[in-house]
């Protein structure tokens, strides 16, 4: 038993320093989780509890048993445990699982806990950029999709988080898990085509002019996608609108959306926009590309408000409105919304890389096309 205690003594020792990337692999820091309550975490394998202030290991054990996590006086708790320390990382030799009212998965390298105001918390994913590729993808693409089509979105994934990386280096964390990012599911998210995407294009980005481009991407353009200088003020040459034909007669290709005004008018009002009783919807500017630049709101009682069309498919709603190309048909106290495309319209078209997979074009070719004038680099670790 002396020499059984030894032994498993040594492996704990060894197993203390959990490295979360391979030495050429960047870390990406992904939040899942924002302004939580609590929560509840386990981990399989070896894990450990740091301070990330002073770098002191705090617990070290064999396996982590679901535990609720939550800000307590003076410091965190993980289940039974106090910790005087306001931001811990739990690391673990395979996996942490995370279960929340709205997130719940295993995740890959390290989950750093930090206590916010009024005792919300923000939970971050320390992971290799590799493995972050593979949680991403099957949450943008289908793991049925022809692989060119997936190996272009591996590309683009990748990219667009060293962008951000770079981008919020100063900031508690890279990107988010959601469609404000990318949609991360974790290690529970990887599937075998899907990684095989990841694996065969390992390491490449986009650049232009030898710096690293912001390789934005949606679902379906609508026939043209968008430039991002209109969108966010970007002006670059990989970013501008291009004809598409191959999102023609895909999924998302069109839609109709049927709205009451008084369902409308309440949403722009809890936004802070005062609008009376909708009587017209009107666009008065459209960009190069078809989709709305600026709308005026006629209420009743003869008052107009301008909103650009970003702004106000912001506030009613990315999946409600799914493009800002549409017409608008008023029938009284209600108004239909007619369009094409889904999602901002700038850089890769994801149905349309689907359809140009299809026709036997490669990732690299899909990439040229949808983002003209990118070089495709291997990344290199500072």
């Amino acid at each position: 038993m002396r020499l059984l205690r030894l032994l498993l003594s040594v492996c704990l020792a060894v197993a203390v320093a959990f490295p979360t990337a391979a030495d050429d692999d960047p870390v990406i820091r992904v939040a899942i989780l924002q302004d939580e309550g609590d929560f509840v975490i386990s981990a399989r394998g070896v894990y450990t509890v740091t301070d990330q202030k002073s770098g002191e290991l705090l617990v070290q054990g064999r396996r982590l048993r679901r535990s609720r996590v939550q800000a307590v006086d003076g410091g965190l708790a993980i289940g039974s445990k106090f910790f005087d320390s306001r931001h811990l990382r739990v690391s673990s030799q395979k996996d942490v699982t995370i279960y929340a009212h709205n997130k719940q998965g295993q995740f890959r390298g390290s989950i750093d806990i930090i206590e916010g105001k009024d005792r919300k918390l923000l939970v971050i994913n320390r992971l290799d950029l590799e493995s972050y590729v593979k949680g991403v993808l099957l949450h943008e693409v289908s793991d049925r999709w022809p692989i060119e089509a997936t190996k272009a979105q591996a590309v683009a994934t990748r990219t667009y988080a060293l962008y951000k990386a770079a981008e919020n280096k100063d900031q508690p964390f890279d990107v988010t898990s959601d469609i404000y990012s990318q949609v991360y599911g974790g290690k529970t998210a990887e599937r075998f085509r899907t990684d095989i995407a990841a694996e065969y294009t390992k390491g490449q980005i986009m650049v232009f002019e030898g710096k690293i481009i912001p390789a934005f991407f949606h679902a379906n353009s609508g026939g043209h996608t968008e430039d991002a200088n209109i969108v966010w003020g970007i002006d670059l040459p990989p970013l501008k609108g291009v004809e598409d034909p191959y999102s023609k007669d895909m999924p998302a290709y069109t839609w109709k959306k049927n709205f009451q005004s008084r369902e409308i008018q309440e949403k722009l009002q809890a936004a802070g926009i005062k609008v009376g009783m909708i009587k017209d919807i009107e666009v008065t500017n459209r960009t190069p590309s078809g989709r709305i630049q600026e709308l005026v709101i006629r209420s009743r009682d003869g008052k107009t408000t301008r909103l650009s069309g970003k702004k106000f498919r912001d506030i009613i709603g990315p999946n409600l409105v799914r493009s800002n190309m549409y017409e608008v048909d008023m029938q009284g106290f209600y108004f239909d919304l007619t369009g094409k495309g889904w999602g901002h319209g700038v850089g890769l078209c994801q149905w349309g890389a689907y359809q140009m997979a299809r026709q036997r074009h490669d990732y690299d070719e899909i990439l040229r096309y949808y983002y003209p004038g990118i070089e495709i680099k291997k990344v290199k670790a500072d």
